[in-house]
């Protein structure tokens, strides 16, 4: 069953645009989600509240889209309320489970639209509606199709076609990628101009295909998330960006269960192209701590790295303490409860 007070966020957050100030992602819902399985559902209705002022209203339609011109519409910001049209009118027609199917290899080579939150909107829309059963609210499906809307309207390839059968552990290739020297110039705002920048960057293609991925996709993923969880605790230059290198494969965990075999595979690779990319363009000089676990803090208590995030409001916070709590409980790292305390202490509170 659905919890009433998610639904009464979504319907509040329903008109709102998937962006703000040019190129910010909207969090409210995905926020909004992690705070109730944070135990936080009592602070939900206050944080909207709260959040709510800085979003604008959602995009209108400027040309149409359809089945046809789809592909040459891809990461077209400027059509991201012509996105959300099409899909809505393909959500009144298809179950959820098969518009996911339908768009999700479609949208998986540009996974790290807006900055990873077309992906990870899309897969917190998905447990919500995992969790609802066989007549999902509206809203829940309404959700899934902005998270898909956003990820094809901010559509955005990175370089390489990751094979992940190298000689090397996880930890081990992310630490050895090349960086990209913070001299060269941004190709655009946020996080998703500098990946842009990456294609100035040699051999990274190569770097990708060092890793060799545990065949079992649950396992590989547990792998890659410790990995950039260690860069999260290692690293407090660029927080924000790091911080998404853990949210998008702990993202793309909750879509697994749906997904045939074929798709969780190039799940897992895409996953490591995003979380190899962000490495790649954010993580220079290269720091040796990278590659260890945190060792220099306890693990917080989860109840209290909880409670914390609540208070403290931040969005980011938020989303990052909910998925590594969720990837805690799969593999006991310390080093994921280590990373979102010290990611929490980089962030200004809300």
């Amino acid at each position: 069953m659905t919890d009433h007070v998610l639904l009464d966020a979504l319907d509040r957050l329903h008109d709102t645009g998937p962006e703000f100030d040019d190129f910010l992602a909207n969090h409210g819902p995905m926020a909004a989600e992690a705070l109730i399985r944070l135990g936080g559902s009592d602070a939900v209705a206050r944080w909207v509240d709260h959040y709510l002022p800085r979003l604008g209203p959602a995009p209108a339609v400027v040309r149409g889209i359809s089945d046809t011109d789809w592909q040459e519409h891809l990461g077209d910001v400027r059509l991201a309320g012509d996105w959300t049209t099409y899909l809505r009118r393909q959500a009144r027609d298809l179950p959820w489970h098969d518009l996911l199917l339908r768009w999700w290899p479609r949208l998986l080579p540009g996974m790290a639209a807006s900055a990873t939150h077309g992906v990870i909107r899309t897969a917190h829309a998905v447990r919500s509606l995992r969790a609802a059963g066989d007549e999902p609210d509206t809203l829940l499906v309404d959700e899934l199709v902005h998270g898909l809307a956003l990820w094809a309207a901010r559509y955005q390839t990175l370089p390489g076609d990751p094979r992940p059968k190298g000689p090397l552990d996880a930890v081990t290739a992310t630490s050895r990628l090349p960086r990209l020297d913070p001299a060269v110039p941004s190709e655009g705002p946020g996080i998703g101009g500098r990946l842009q920048s990456l294609h100035h960057l040699p051999h990274l293609a190569d770097g990708l295909d060092a890793w060799n991925a545990p065949s079992v996709p649950d396992q590989a993923l547990d792998e890659l998330v410790g990995a950039a969880s260690r860069v999260l605790a290692a690293r407090s230059d660029m927080p924000i960006a790091f911080c998404h290198a853990v949210t998008a494969p702990a993202a793309v965990r909750l879509v697994l269960p749906a997904l045939p075999a074929h798709l969780q595979e190039a799940s897992v690779a895409a996953s490591w192209q995003v979380v190899g990319g962000i490495v790649a363009a954010f993580a220079s000089p290269r720091l040796p701590a990278e590659s260890t676990p945190a060792v220099g803090d306890a693990a917080p208590p989860v109840d209290e790295l909880a409670a914390r995030a609540i208070e403290h409001g931040d969005e980011h916070v938020i989303k990052l303490t909910e998925a590594a709590m969720r990837e805690f409980r799969r593999s006991e790292d310390p080093t994921l409860l280590i990373g979102a305390a010290r990611f929490r202490e980089r962030i200004p509170a809300a």
